[in-house]
């Protein structure tokens, strides 16, 4: 008797590509969906994990979720520099404002 699997490596295939997509185009929204998506997948689908036509499409979406997960993280860094440098700008325009009002 054969068995059926309940998850197919195309599902894991496709998550991953929508993944890259998303890392790319920095959708981190989409990003978001689509992490919970695999996370999903990984939980509901535990015992089939294990089989080895899929343990090539897993690694694969391990590698675009890892390759993600570092392009988040610059996005953010360089978020955080933006925004301190922002701050910095706003802190030298008020301060040029008031010497403006004290002359």
């Amino acid at each position: 008797m054969v068995t059926k699997h309940k998850v197919s490596p195309e599902r894991f295939r496709h998550l991953s590509k929508l993944i890259e997509i998303a890392t790319k185009t920095e959708d981190w929204q989409a990003l978001k969906r689509y992490d919970g998506q695999l996370r999903e997948l990984l939980d509901t689908h535990r015992p089939y994990l294990k089989d080895p036509r899929l343990a090539p499409e897993i690694e694969h979406a391990k590698k675009a979720h890892l390759a993600a997960f570092e392009a988040l993280s610059i996005a953010t860094s360089r978020l955080k520099q933006q925004l301190g440098m922002a701050g910095e700008q706003k802190e030298r325009a008020i301060a040029y404002q008031l010497a403006m009002t004290l002359e």
